[in-house]
């Protein structure tokens, strides 16, 4: 047998129709149960007592522990086997939202956070190495969209629901955020435990590859992909700990509100990932990459300005549009560009080094508004210029990407791929407008032959041609 072969009697993972449906099952279910919490953790430190410092911690050690995948990436590549690090992984992360029910203080809960993020380090590379063996190259940008669009729908969901609780809810900020902490715990077991249902073929571990770190020096689209985002998300992180700064204190949202903040851009998102899918796989990565990381820059700008809560609707309008084209080509280009037989432990390296430099810019974000505050600005004006330098940064990062190359030569560009869109959308529109008003017309013929029978005698001006339907257009 060869090296890579399944073992006689294993059913293959990878299938041409697509995703097997319990990796739906799992993102729709695990989704929400992270829709519940995710969006209101940095709300829920705040209303603990924290301040920008102690928000550039909480977010900083997330991004590190959460990224420290070069272990599990390794171990699960020699195991051959990714779904029980799925499974393992999910199961203590969703245990400990309950810990999170007793926090009394912002450090409290920045170390249950922490832990979280460590058990979660252990899904991310497995996950990203599953999908690569099932999801064939030429629908990796749009398999990646469909997987990303069920998580989304358990996301929105979830985190409309999560809000319309915590603002019916009064007491201390635990006592608030009590019911969807346990149904997000609920909902994380049943995510993770779902996906023991999923045969997955193993790959022979005595001769799969031990990665090493020489990966970085031996692939050079890996190492300028990564180098890269390193830098990008460096900048895109100093901006993190500030959002739920402006939520809470400057824009004084509510809780149902900063639910709508997440429920608009999760559904913009759902809508989009069909589209980024498909001008993934069609025109190419590198489009994508560029409008995607570039354009974040207006998340910043907006948020450095606003003074209504209706400013950062328009921002997360803004982020749902451009974030899933980024997004959705990253992950596509990162499998692209590294091999099956060490897929994990790749992607585990790429998110311990981002991890590293998204932990240095949320904490370089924290404390840069202390010190535009030494310098005399008072803390509005200390906010706004730490966004600015976020701002410049995402942009010059998200440029750098413009050096990447391809992997393939695709058969369209972006332009011709959304005009191509916009037209078969316009198509199916002018269809299902037809198809209602065919079905009218049949329904209100119906409607005059029964009345005939019971005797009625209308107006023949009224009265509807006795022509039956055409047949339908396709």
């Amino acid at each position: 047998m060869s090296k890579g072969q399944p073992q006689e009697g294993a059913e293959p993972t990878k299938a041409k129709e697509g995703a097997p449906p319990l990796l739906y099952v799992r993102q729709v279910v695990s989704s929400f149960g992270g829709g519940l919490m995710n969006p209101y953790v940095s709300v829920y430190a705040i209303q603990l007592g924290a301040g920008p410092s102690e928000m550039g911690w909480l977010r900083s050690l997330n991004n590190l522990f959460s990224n420290l995948q070069v272990p599990w990436g390794t171990v699960s590549d020699r195991v051959g086997r990714y779904v029980p690090f799925v499974v393992l992984g999910g199961v203590i992360s969703a245990l400990l939202w309950l810990p999170m029910l007793y926090a009394t203080s912002p450090w409290q809960l920045i170390l249950i956070v922490a832990a979280q993020a460590i058990a979660n380090s252990m899904v991310a590379p497995a996950w990203a190495a599953l999908l690569g063996r099932i999801l064939p190259k030429s629908a990796r940008g749009s398999g990646t969209a469909n997987i990303n669009a069920a998580a989304s729908l358990g996301t929105i969901s979830a985190t409309l629901l999560s809000g319309v609780l915590v603002s019916g809810t009064s007491g201390t900020p635990s006592e608030r955020y009590r019911v969807p902490l346990l149904l997000a715990a609920a909902c994380g077991l049943a995510g993770s435990l779902v996906m023991l249902g999923l045969r997955e073929r193993k790959m022979r571990g005595p001769e799969r590859k031990v990665l090493d770190w020489k990966v970085l020096t031996g692939n050079r689209n890996f190492r300028l992909f990564v180098t890269i985002s390193v830098v990008h998300q460096f900048f895109m992180s100093m901006a993190w700990p500030l959002f739920p700064i402006t939520i809470v204190n400057t824009v004084k949202n509510n809780m149902l509100q900063v639910a709508y903040l997440s429920v608009i851009s999760g559904s913009v998102s759902l809508l989009m990932q069909r589209y980024a899918g498909r001008v993934s796989d069609r025109a190419g990565r590198k489009p994508s990459l560029l409008v995607g990381r570039s354009g974040v820059v207006l998340y910043a700008l907006i948020y450095a300005f606003s003074t209504s809560v209706y400013h950062l609707y328009v921002a997360e309008l803004v982020i749902g549009v451009i974030s899933v084209l980024g997004n959705v080509a990253a992950f596509a280009y990162l499998l692209d560009i590294t091999e099956e037989e060490q897929r994990g432990a790749s992607v585990a390296i790429y998110n311990t080094l981002t991890g590293f430099s998204t932990f240095l810019g949320s904490i370089v974000g924290g404390y840069l508004v202390g010190f535009f505050g030494i310098l005399g600005l008072d803390p509005g004006a200390s906010l706004q210029a730490a966004y600015m330098v976020s701002a410049a940064g995402r942009l010059g990062g998200g440029l750098l990407f413009a050096k990447v190359s391809e992997q393939y030569v695709y058969p369209s560009t972006m332009r011709k791929e959304l005009v191509s869109i916009m037209a078969e959308d316009a198509k199916r529109t002018k269809y299902l407008v037809n198809r209602v008003e065919k079905l009218g017309e049949k329904a209100e013929l119906d409607l005059w032959r029964e009345m005939d029978r019971f005797g009625y005698i209308p107006d023949v001006d009224r009265r509807p041609s006795d022509k039956a339907p055409q047949k339908e257009d396709t």
